[in-house]
Order: C-alpha cells, then structure tokens, then sequence
C-alpha cells in the first residue's frame, strides 16, 4: 500500500475517533453523531477487504483510531494512576481493534450486508466479554453513549444498555451500506427512517405512559450523605474516629423515623472483621447516633475476615498461620439487624491482578513492583440486603456500569438500588459526571428507583424513568434528603439480564459452524 493511501484511511479512521469523543457523553455530549461515528471507520474496513495485508493494516489504523478514542474519552483515569491509564489506553484500544478485525478476517470475502452483519456481531459479543473477564473495562460500551439522553432510551427495559449498541451499529452498518451501494435516495430516508426513529418514537411512548403506581407504604425517606474527605491527602492519613464524626454531623436532625442513610464508598476506615463490628469505635458511634435513634443505615467499610485455610486467591497468610483476605464492603446496620456483602466487579490493577488464579506469580510480581496490594475477595453472586420486608440492591462503585449484575440483584428481589462511591480519585473532571449518568439506565433497565452517594460528589436519586430529581454538587461537604419508594416490577431485561450478548455469541457459532459444514461438503 503506498503511503498516501495508507494516511488517507489513517485519517479516515481518526475521523471515527474525534466522532466517538464528540458525542461521548460530557466530553463533547453530541449524543446524535454516534450514528454516523462508526461510519469512517467501516469505510476504511470495507475498502481494505481487496488489499494485499488487509487485516495488519486494519489492525493499525483502527488501533491508532481506538487508542485516541480511549484517550479522549477516558483520559482522567491518569489523574488517579498514570500506569494504570497507559494499561487501560493500551489495552483496551488493542481489544476494541482485534475485535474488527477479526470480523474483517472472518468476513471479507462476504458480500458487504453479510460483511458488516458480522462485524456487527462480532462487536457485541466483545461487548459482552468484556463485562465478564478478568481485564473487564466496559465503560466505553456504546449503549452508555445515551446515558445523557434517558428519553430516546426508555426501550432499555427491554434490551438493556447493548440494545443501544445494537441500535448504534445498525444505524451506522445501514448508512455505510446505503453508501457503497448508491442505493436510491428515496430508500435510504425510508429505512434510515425507520431504524432510527421507530425507536426514538417507542422510547417517547414508554416515556409518557404513567409509570408504576406507588403507594405510600412503600416510601422510603432517604438522607445521602457527601462528606467530601480528599482520597489523597486526608481520606487515608486522618483518625477513623474523627472522619466518622464529621459524617455524622451530615445527618443533622428532623429525619422522619426509620430513615435510611446513604454513606459512601469505604466510609468507614477503622478496618475491622465482619465478626467483631460490635467490639469497634465506630459501631458505637453509629448505634448512639443513627441506629438508637430508629433509623438505618448502608455504608462502605474496609473489613477482613480469618480463615483457617486459604479461601481464594485472595488469602493472605499471616503471621499466625491463618489467613485473611480483605473486602471492599457494604454494610447494613439497622436496628433489627447488621448485614454485609462485599464488591464483586473489581477495578484490574487496583483492586485486583487479572488473572491471578491462573498465574499466581503475576501478583508476586505486581507488590513487589510497587503495585496493588493484592486481589480483594469477592462473592460468589450478586447480594442483596432486607430492610423492613423490603430488598436493596447494594451496589459499590464500578459494579454500577455493569447492568447484568445489577438485574442479577433486581431479579433477587431488590425493590431499590443503592449505589456508594468514591469518585474523587479523578478530579473535577468528566469522570465523575459520566459515572454518576450511568445510574440512569441502571434505574430504566430495571424500572427502579436509584440512590447514590459519592464521597466528593455527584450523589443524586434517579427515578425509574431515569430522571434526576436531585443531586449535589461536586467537592462540596453536604448531605441530601428525599423520598423514593421500593418497587416491585420486573422487566424483561431484569430477567434476561445480557441475552442480545449471548445471542450474538450463539450467532457466531452458528454461523462459523455452518460454514465449515459448507465447506467440508
């Protein structure tokens, strides 16, 4: 390929990349250009399938093109760890282009329809991988595109957010098709039409039908606290007791009885075992202030529990020849009981060495090197917490953009979402913004009402059509009062959970297995 063609294409792809940054939500939040923002790039896909090298090509220009697409989007992730931003740029670009070009290989010598069909399906069953495995990183997933846009996606308690994805590669395979083709114009505003505004009408409908009725015995008064402790320079360094009264001075007072309180994300730092809460500073100081005055309360904690023998990858020996392993936890305390579930969807490289369990070395390796800790444990599936009959779906800070696992804690029986973080790792940046939209397809995907509460902010309730009805402001010291209520509707998606990912999946297989019948015949 003669270096001028190779840097058109290569400026071809980028413009997908400035087109994906621009309508990412608040790095640019021009929402409608997702719909044109693969187009480029497939572009550059269908004109490489007649060249000598094609894929190593493909590979490059659509690497280069990801890798600023990643940059652009996600590049506060530098503010909380420079290595940590350079293996999430760097990864995560080379998986998003090995996925196209994969399906480039597997299908250039179809003609274009099958061509970006499977390039189509090949995306979403990346997507779906990608909330399973040890280097999961799914906030680019393209359905949370819209999670700025909650009115042209209320469809998502059926679908869930790859149903966006979906939407975002049809549209976009159907204009690069109508293109190529030369298709009349006629036709191509009829089918265009249809695939984009079919939905955004369905979604419109959904919008303004009358929601779920409630009843005022399901009310729940809330008070979600922000205490706005810096995690750099004081979170870790001040006494756990005096970060712990600041907070509760949050609660103020006038709170109807049987309040629920909303702290964040590792709130409580006086690291304790599960079975000893009661024995701790801060167990007496919470049940003097919150639990003796009726009401309850979940918050974040760093908490350990000891093992005779090891548990998981996650065990530690110690010094007495048993073993710990430590959690990142949510707590329940309320006056009738006191619960604990512990984060599941770990951050890799922070809170987790991906793929530990095979190569145990690899974790040797990171703590000697200066890196994380160590691998916290995990549950066996998704917990759910009872408050007064009623279920809660305790949800700590990244497990919120995966929305299977959330539908896995609805599909239990939660009636509310409550959502604990900490996102000032990150700055005034758009880290924190994006972070806090995403609870709105969590609330849609479910139809349930979400609360949450982030240690510097944003904390905000979500309506079950995805709406605010409140939020602080970020890096202010404040506290934030409504009322939601439980519900107990179950939608398709809580259900299904990811099924559009597992069908694409299935497809493949069908259709890799079809062929090689074919061709043995």
């Amino acid at each position: 390929m003669s270096a001028s063609r190779f840097f058109r294409y290569l400026g071809t792809g980028l413009l997908s990349a400035l087109l994906l940054i621009v309508s990412f939500p608040f790095t640019g939040g021009l929402t409608w250009m997702i719909f044109i923002a693969w187009v480029p790039l497939l572009w550059v896909a269908s004109e490489l399938r007649e060249t000598k090298r094609g894929w190593l090509w493909l590979l490059l220009i659509a690497y280069i093109s990801f890798l600023l697409f990643n940059i652009g989007t996600t590049w506060w992730i530098w503010n909380s760890t420079a290595m940590g931003a350079l293996l999430a740029f760097g990864c995560n670009s080379l998986l998003m282009a090995l996925t196209l070009t994969l399906g480039f290989i597997w299908f250039k010598k179809k003609s274009l329809f099958f061509f970006l069909l499977g390039i189509g399906l090949c995306w979403l069953s990346f997507e779906y991988i990608h909330f399973q495995w040890e280097i999961s990183w799914p906030w680019l997933t393209l359905g949370n595109f819209f999670s700025i846009r909650t009115r042209w996606v209320q469809w998502y308690e059926f679908t869930g957010a790859l149903g966006g994805s979906l939407w975002v590669i049809a549209v976009n395979a159907m204009v690069l098709y109508h293109i190529k083709q030369k298709s009349d114009r006629r036709f191509v505003l009829k089918t265009l039409g249809g695939i984009v505004f079919a939905p955004l009408a369905l979604s419109y409908v959904l919008y303004f039908l009358p929601g779920e009725s409630v009843s005022p015995k399901d009310a729940q008064p809330v008070a979600i606290l922000q205490p706005n402790i810096d995690p750099y320079h004081e979170k870790f360094t001040m006494e756990p007791t005096q970060q712990l009264a600041e907070m509760l001075e949050l609660v103020g007072t006038g709170l109807p009885k049987n309040a629920l309180i909303l702290g964040p994300e590792t709130a409580l730092q006086e690291s304790f075992t599960e079975d000893n809460f009661g024995a701790t500073a801060s167990y007496g100081a919470l049940k003097k202030n919150i639990i003796d005055e009726q009401h309850s309360l979940l918050i974040g904690a760093s908490t350990f529990k000891i093992f005779k023998q090891k548990n998981s990858v996650a065990s530690r020996k110690n010094d007495y020849g048993t073993f710990e392993e430590s959690y990142n936890t949510s707590l329940l305390f309320t006056p009738q009981s006191l619960e604990f579930a512990h984060k599941s969807k770990l951050v890799p490289g922070v809170e987790k060495i991906p793929f530990a369990g095979i190569f145990p070395f690899l974790e040797a390796v990171a703590i000697e090197n200066g890196g994380t800790s160590g691998t916290l444990g995990v549950e066996k599936e998704p917990q759910v917490f009872t408050l007064q009959q009623k279920k809660i779906a305790p949800v700590i800070c990244y497990e919120s953009i995966y929305g299977g696992f959330v539908a896995t804690q609805c599909r239990k029986g939660a009636n509310l979402i409550a959502i604990i973080t900490n996102d000032g790792w990150w700055g005034e940046t758009p880290g924190h913004r994006q972070h806090n939209s995403f609870a709105s397809l969590r609330a849609i995907e479910n139809r349930r009402f979400v609360i949450r509460s982030g240690n510097t902010g944003i904390s905000s309730v979500w309506s079950p059509k995805g709406d605010c009805s409140a939020q602080t402001k970020y890096n202010e010291k404040t506290s934030l009062r409504a009322t939601v209520f439980f519900t107990d509707r179950k939608t398709l998606y809580t259900f299904l959970g990811d099924y559009i990912g597992v069908l694409s999946i299935l497809c493949l297989l069908g259709w890799f297995l079809t062929d090689r019948f074919r061709a043995r015949k």
